[in-house]
């Protein structure tokens, strides 16, 4: 099964817009909206990224809602990350990249909170571990990483792999593909990369190009000129904030 443009049909949720779950998360997207609109049309983004995958790896429907719900609020905590780290430029510090790696454990704390949005906090929390045990911030590995968060890495890196960044250009799909492809097993769950790569480069586009004209998201002139970088510094800088 592949992937078309329905899937970005997707939305948060899927009980009444009134809920207190999904009031919930529209006050937590527009709150994450107001910090960094950047950050937010990410955010828009991976969710109909997961749930393409999700729905490949045939995850029943109340797993699909924890996927749409963790995925969608994996960066909430940068809303509590300063303005400068979230948009320098050049090379973080260690002091702010200390800051910056604490914001899983803020999200994981935002969502362990909420009563209807805990079985998502795993996945805010988990969403920088890698498979070989080297991520963040508990240093998990394997299987011992929830589905969700490995799924959630794989689509996190793509997506900041084809968008425009303060720190680099950004590379095509098929590229990305190739990054993805070269780290399955290390930074990946081969499984999520297998499945990712089963869907051609040309189809996660048309998925990309449906996402930002549905939501109406920045074009990425739109939100940053970075005319002059060239792709080599996009392959090497892109781990900064991974």
């Amino acid at each position: 099964m592949k992937p078309t443009c329905h899937i970005a049909d997707a939305v948060i949720g899927d009980g009444p817009a009134d809920s207190p779950v999904e009031s919930t998360l529209s006050a937590l997207g527009a709150a994450l909206k107001a910090r960094d609109a950047g950050t937010h049309a990410h955010s828009q983004r991976l969710t109909s990224y997961a749930l393409a995958l999700g729905r490949l790896l045939g995850l029943p429907r109340t797993e699909l809602l924890t996927l749409e719900r963790g995925v969608f609020l994996h960066d909430i905590g940068k809303t509590y990350v300063s303005e400068g780290i979230l948009r320098k430029s050049g090379p973080l510090s260690r002091t702010e990249w200390v800051e910056m790696r604490l914001h899983s454990a803020i999200g994981y704390g935002i969502a362990s909170s909420i009563p209807g949005l805990r079985a998502a906090a795993p996945i805010v929390l988990a969403h920088h571990e890698w498979y070989d045990g080297t991520g963040y911030p508990r240093g998990l590995k394997g299987s011992d990483i929830p589905l969700g968060a490995r799924i959630c890495s794989v689509v996190d890196t793509v997506d900041a792999l084809t968008s425009v960044r303060p720190y680099r250009f950004p590379l095509s799909m098929v590229k990305a593909c190739d990054q993805v492809w070269s780290e399955s097993g290390t930074h990946f769950d081969p499984l999520v990369v297998d499945a990712f790569l089963a869907i051609p480069p040309a189809e996660w586009e048309q998925l990309q190009s449906s996402i930002t004209r549905r939501l109406r998201l920045p074009q990425p002139e739109q939100v940053l000129s970075v005319r002059g970088r060239s792709s080599r510094r996009a392959c090497t800088a892109f781990r900064r904030t991974f």
